[in-house]
């Protein structure tokens, strides 16, 4: 599945990066995390208010999923990009006055997804969280896929 997006990052259609630095600079965001962002590969791409980071699947893939980072440039003295992540899993730390922190991106897959994607995916959440010192914050950011039911629904009463 092709998106019709260039390969390149900076070939990227202008509108589609200025919507998310317009908006994000309208409410005054200083992080935010991207998801669905369909681009292939790792990478960054600065621009004059933003830094994009991102993650998605081998070039040789299809085009689906990926996670990323949108940072102001005023904060890119206190953050380090994760060094390895997944099309559904992207790691930022920032160091803060109050101490560490590690942001990870996050897009959960899809209760239809297969049960191997889904163990994948919480056990790469579990290692990641394994790999946090007690002394740093850990905060998970993106979209979960969760789909709320019915107490009842749960418990296997219909109602």
């Amino acid at each position: 599945m092709m998106t019709g997006l260039s390969e390149n990052l900076q070939d990227i259609s202008d509108c589609r990066k200025t919507a998310i630095k317009q908006r994000a600079q309208e409410l005054n965001i200083e992080i935010a995390t991207l998801q669905e962002t369909r681009l292939a590969d790792p990478g960054t791409l600065k621009e004059k208010d933003y830094t994009f980071y991102r993650q998605g699947k081998d070039s040789d893939k299809p085009r689906e999923h990926g996670v990323g980072f949108a940072v102001r440039n005023s904060l890119m003295n206190t953050v380090e990009p994760g060094s390895n992540g997944s099309e559904r899993l992207l790691t930022l730390h920032l160091n803060t006055t109050a101490g560490p922190v590690t942001l990870v991106s996050v897009y959960a897959p899809t209760l239809s997804s297969a049960s191997d994607t889904k163990d994948e995916f919480y056990e790469n959440i579990a290692s990641i969280s394994s790999s946090i010192s007690s002394k740093e914050e850990l905060v998970l950011l993106g979209d979960f896929n969760v789909v709320f039911l019915p107490w009842a629904v749960w418990c296997g009463k219909n109602e």
